[in-house]
């Protein structure tokens, strides 16, 4: 099955929050979390495609909020 698709391309910038946690470990609430366990990247890329679009933006707005919670999670 090809990952590029349509949904896939419009929501590149996820790629990499739901092949692995850029930060190295996840935050509790992260809701790539069940992703990771996929252990299978292309699987894990494929999940956009079953994500609805409202859910994805979602998640998006969790990943560019993480970096600046992270860091202040483990002060």
């Amino acid at each position: 099955m090809s990952i590029d698709t349509p949904k896939i391309r419009q929501n590149v910038d996820l790629i990499n929050a739901f092949s692995g946690c850029p930060m190295g470990k996840p935050l509790d609430d992260c809701p790539f979390i069940p992703y990771y366990k996929l252990n299978d990247e292309q699987a894990q890329i494929m999940q956009i495609e079953t994500i609805p679009q409202e859910e994805l933006d979602r998640m998006r707005a969790f990943h560019r909020d993480c970096v600046p919670h992270y860091r202040e999670r483990r002060r």
